[in-house]
């Protein structure tokens, strides 16, 4: 995906984007990722919705950052997040909806970056993953992010389907085939925790309704993207039980 990136900015593919559509997609994302949110719009090349943090390198030694900066001229705050999204979906105003739903998107790709970073140690990536998406999809159900336009059962879709595509080995979350991901009580369902503990015989991350709504809801305002994960690790490190077994005996 960086490289694809990184071929758009280079083609004059992907431009800055304002206005309402822009602000309400910053103002939600924001409320749930408390980061710099850069708003771009792509003509081709993204699938609805692609966020990615700035200093992810598209060659090596070469943060996105530094490019959208070059190529866009646009100011891009260290730790902040890009947040690219398809001329289709913003060509005209948006529906709650399909908001809550590429939110949903943009959320879960967000915690797969969390993986990738190597915030926690590789045998408890699923029970860290499942916790972060559950705190989150728990979050979308709150007064408060419902009066700002979300809709939770979309929110979840959304989520689940990008998840769904990770923990299967799908490409992407449409070719999933299990059914498994589908509907808005996916993360709640007894089924995907009987999956995750197929794939993970050590699996023991708590059940849904005990991972608390305010899990990863942080106060105290902007943050860039390393304090962020410090905070995450913290709390969802601190909610993790001892596996009950070994990835790896010996």
């Amino acid at each position: 995906m960086r490289t694809s990136v990184l071929e758009l900015l280079w083609q004059g593919a992907i431009r800055p984007m304002h206005g309402t559509e822009a602000n309400r997609l910053k103002r939600v994302l924001q409320a749930m990722l408390p980061m710099r949110i850069i708003c771009l719009a792509a003509s081709t090349g993204i699938d609805r919705i692609s966020v990615l943090p700035d200093e992810i390198e598209v060659m090596p030694a070469l943060p996105l950052g530094d490019v959208v900066v070059e190529e866009l001229s646009v100011d891009v705050p260290y730790g902040a997040l890009l947040m690219f999204c398809d001329d289709d979906v913003i060509a005209g105003p948006i529906e709650n909806a399909t908001l809550s739903y590429d939110l949903g998107i943009a959320v879960g790709q967000t915690l797969l970056t969390v993986l990738r970073r190597g915030t926690f140690p590789l045998e408890r990536e699923n029970e860290a993953l499942y916790i972060m998406a559950c705190a989150f999809d728990r979050m979308a159900h709150t007064t408060g992010m419902q009066h700002l336009g979300l809709v939770p059962g979309e929110f979840s879709k959304g989520l689940a389907g990008i998840l769904g595509a990770y923990w299967s080995g799908s490409r992407l979350s449409r070719t999933e085939q299990s059914g498994l991901f589908l509907g808005t009580h996916c993360l709640a369902s007894s089924g995907l925790r009987q999956y995750l503990t197929s794939l993970d015989a050590g699996f023991n991350a708590p059940e849904y309704n005990r991972i608390p709504r305010g899990l990863l809801a942080f106060s105290g305002g902007t943050y860039n993207f390393g304090d962020w994960l410090e905070l995450v690790d913290q709390a969802v490190s601190g909610l993790m039980s001892q596996r009950k077994t070994r990835l790896i005996n010996g």
